[in-house]
């Protein structure tokens, strides 16, 4: 049928271009930005799981940067655990030369002046050295009264997402002898056989579960606990209380779950635990009396037990220093890969996107002739009415 009112040729070319356009502006939305998926319609679930990686890359970038953070920090507290350490050593070496009995009065006044200086200069030390603002050598190091800080090194939360390093304090008076932990938990023989199930925490969280269907005396229990624990706890038993101590004289937590019987339900601390700092002794007095000369051997033992504090301290740098490099090289490398994936995923590949640009715009002029063609068509008509 001829008609003039209704030209369907031309408005299949009409659609046919309004089509191809949109197909032509995604192609050229991709190549203007690079990525494959520019909105949500592109490829919704595409979207999604490019958003989560995104996150994850941004925190493991971040991390990263903590991490390299947290290395100079520590590296400025070992800088001058170094500074103290020669301190002290010149300190021994004064102490040495002070117990000859060559030298005069005005001799030892002389090395004892020196000694005095040194001292001093160690706590100036511990009290001036700084990061970011922050004192970190005087036991203070988060900024809380506290010497451990918590460094954020993972891109999520939980604790192994974190590393904690003590810094401790280096002043003078803050050595003091630790003391251990104990803990004592009383049960007799009746109460332990009638346990239906018994575990430990320790200050790890972690969490040791018994079989109580093995324990029938307060001996089999301890030995239980002993064996569970391992070196850094000893155990004893002595009648119907069993004493736990904390063998590397820090302040370690535990506690109990016990179900059946009636012994008691927590382990009952004895002792408060401190944490040992690279001072072992009180060395205060060094800053003012100086060389004890009547009793040099006393001098000498506490600085060698100081050197000996400083040097554990800056191997606890110097771990976490090696842990943090290797930490970084981890989250560099996981951030490159996981880019890897997320670009397989969002980005543009331009040899297919141009290939479909080249196509849309030939279909496009072809579409507009096609479409000029179909509004001649209807001319012929005229020629009827002639």
């Amino acid at each position: 049928m001829t008609t003039i009112n209704t030209n369907i040729a031309a408005m299949t070319a009409a659609n046919s271009i309004k089509t191809n356009d949109r197909s032509m502006s995604v192609a050229m939305e991709r190549l203007s930005t690079g990525l494959r998926i520019n909105s949500a319609s592109d490829d919704a679930a595409g979207l999604a799981i490019a958003t989560k990686m995104t996150s994850q890359i941004r925190g493991l970038d971040a991390a990263a940067r903590n991490a390299n953070d947290a290395i100079s920090m520590i590296q400025v507290a070992d800088g001058a655990a170094s500074e103290i350490t020669d301190m002290l050593q010149r300190m021994r070496e004064l102490t040495v030369q002070s117990s000859n009995g060559v030298n005069s009065t005005a001799d030892k006044a002389n090395l004892d002046q020196e000694f005095v200086q040194l001292a001093q200069a160690i706590d100036k030390i511990a009290e001036t050295t700084e990061f970011n603002g922050r004192k970190i050598l005087n036991g203070d190091a988060d900024g809380s009264s506290d010497s451990t800080v918590t460094f954020q090194v993972g891109a999520n939360s939980g604790a192994n997402e974190q590393l904690d390093v003590n810094f401790s304090d280096f002043n003078l008076a803050a050595g003091s002898a630790a003391v251990a932990q104990a803990y004592s938990y009383d049960a007799t023989d009746a109460q332990v056989a009638a346990l239906t199930s018994f575990s430990l925490t320790d200050q790890d969280g972690t969490v040791v579960s018994f079989d109580p269907s093995t324990f029938t005396t307060t001996e089999n229990l301890s030995s239980a606990i002993s064996t569970a624990l391992g070196a850094a706890y000893t155990t004893s038993v002595a009648g119907d209380t069993i004493t736990i101590t904390a063998s590397d004289a820090k302040a370690q937590t535990l506690s109990v779950a016990a179900v059946g019987g009636t012994p008691t339900a927590a382990l009952t601390s004895t002792a408060t635990g401190v944490d040992a700092t690279p001072m072992a002794a009180d060395l205060s007095a060094f800053s003012s009396t100086g060389i004890d000369e009547s009793n040099y051997a006393d001098t000498l033992d506490k600085l060698d037990a100081a050197l000996v504090g400083v040097a554990s301290q800056r191997a606890t740098f110097g771990a976490a220093i090696n842990t943090l490099e290797h930490t970084v090289d981890n989250l560099v490398t996981t951030s490159a890969n996981q880019s890897a994936a997320r670009s397989q995923i969002q980005d543009a590949d331009y040899a297919a996107e141009t290939t479909a640009l080249a196509r849309t715009q030939i279909i496009s002029q072809a579409s507009t002739a096609m479409l000029s063609q179909a509004n001649q068509a209807a001319q012929g008509v005229l020629a009827l009415l002639r």
